[in-house]
């Protein structure tokens, strides 16, 4: 059930740090979602992203279960959000098997390549830095794309 305040603010509700870039914005339930998206008058340039290392202390499948809830709530329009595996190439593996479009990896660059790999046979993006975690450590935001 969303919360009145999800269905009027303009702000996720959950206590993570928002990274300075207005386009990213961190979310961790439907309720974030929605207020992300209120106000704004084109979706193209937000781009959302599960909290830091949210892979370790959230799961695979209940980013799958959050993406599910988007996509019904946003019938053809659902955002894409970033998951976040931190350097545990094991859950960004899992996530990409399970159909997850959008990760980010900050593990090896050994085990980056590997990843790319199997990102480009499913047409997945691999970010390698959450925004949030750019801010403080600028220079080193980046992504890998299939077939970069």
């Amino acid at each position: 059930m969303l919360t009145q305040t999800a269905l009027m603010s303009s702000q996720p509700t959950n206590n993570w740090r928002q990274p300075v870039d207005p386009h990213a914005i961190i979310v961790e339930n439907l309720d974030d979602i929605i207020a992300a998206i209120n106000g704004r008058q084109a979706m193209a340039d937000l781009r959302l992203w599960s909290p830091p290392d949210a892979a370790s202390s959230h799961g695979v499948l209940w980013f799958l279960s959050l993406q599910q809830a988007t996509r019904e709530r946003f019938r053809g329009a659902a955002p894409e959000i970033v998951f976040d595996c931190g350097d545990r190439a094991d859950f960004a593996h899992a996530a990409l098997r399970e159909g997850i479009r959008a990760i980010c990896f900050r593990g090896s660059a050994g085990m980056l390549a590997k990843l790319r790999a199997i990102a480009s046979d499913v047409g997945a993006v691999i970010e390698t830095q959450h925004p949030a975690l750019a801010d403080l450590l600028p220079g080193l935001h980046g992504s890998a794309s299939p077939g970069n």
